[in-house]
């Protein structure tokens, strides 16, 4: 899995996620319209009809059984956020997601692009970090990873939360010849009380799993995170 940091500056970036990979671009301000209307033409990995003309690729667009449906997951301030699901063919399970925020009569800006290599996009939502509200999302990206996003909106613009300083607090604290486990935001509680725990795992397992627990107290700063302290827990268990 790719990560990205992301100076907090309010903008309006967007990440984008397809089995080839991670990125960040600014594609700038859209009408509804552009992102429901034909969802292939919303096609990011660069696969769908790459050798067509633009007039042959939207034909192709057209010709193709696909949906997309849209779901509003909150207000934040003077901006509401939206699900865009799409549907392909005939299944009934979401194959690709997007986030949009309208920012002005039809008008949206999208902060997250999702084309799964494996799983299906899940519902963002809400949380609140103190008193401030958060957009998030936990997609299912990989057999065992999620996509796990954070986005804090400024007046202008929106900020995608780096948990980076976490994940360096949590290893400066976690038992010498272990890795902390780089995943596993856990918004809907995290943010409750401002404590991440992280897991520990052996130096030479991608994954799993040892006993302990790194908790990492933090706060947020507009949008950027800030450490107050980390703690190695040896006798707390993670959910893995």
């Amino acid at each position: 899995m790719v990560w990205f940091a992301l100076a907090a500056n309010a903008d309006w970036p967007r990440l984008v996620i397809t089995p080839k990979g991670a990125d960040l671009d600014t594609p700038g301000a859209q009408s509804l319209k552009y992102f429901t209307e034909y969802p292939l033409l919303r096609d990011e990995s660069g696969d769908f009809c790459y050798l067509c003309k633009p007039e042959e690729r939207l034909a192709r667009a057209k010709e193709e059984k696909s949906r997309a449906d849209l779901k509003l997951v909150g207000r934040i301030g003077r901006f509401s956020a939206y699900d865009i699901f799409y549907y392909f063919g005939d299944d009934q399970e979401p194959a690709w997601k997007s986030i949009v925020v309208q920012t002005r009569p039809n008008s949206y800006q999208e902060i997250y692009h999702d084309q799964p290599s494996e799983g299906q996009p899940n519902p963002s939502f809400l949380v609140h970090a103190s008193k401030e509200p958060l957009l998030c999302v936990v997609d299912n990206v990989y057999r065992w990873d999620a996509q796990e996003e954070c986005f804090w909106f400024a007046v202008d613009g929106v900020v995608r939360i780096d948990f980076t300083p976490i994940w360096k607090a949590a290893q400066k604290a976690a038992p010498a010849g272990r890795r902390v486990w780089e995943c596993g935001l856990k918004a809907k509680t995290t943010f409750e009380n401002m404590t991440l725990p992280v897991g520990i795992r052996y130096e030479e397992n991608s994954r799993c799993c040892d006993k302990g627990v790194v908790n990492v107290r933090f706060k947020l700063d507009h949008g950027r995170v800030i450490v107050i302290n980390a703690k190695f827990d040896p006798d707390a268990s993670y959910d893995w």
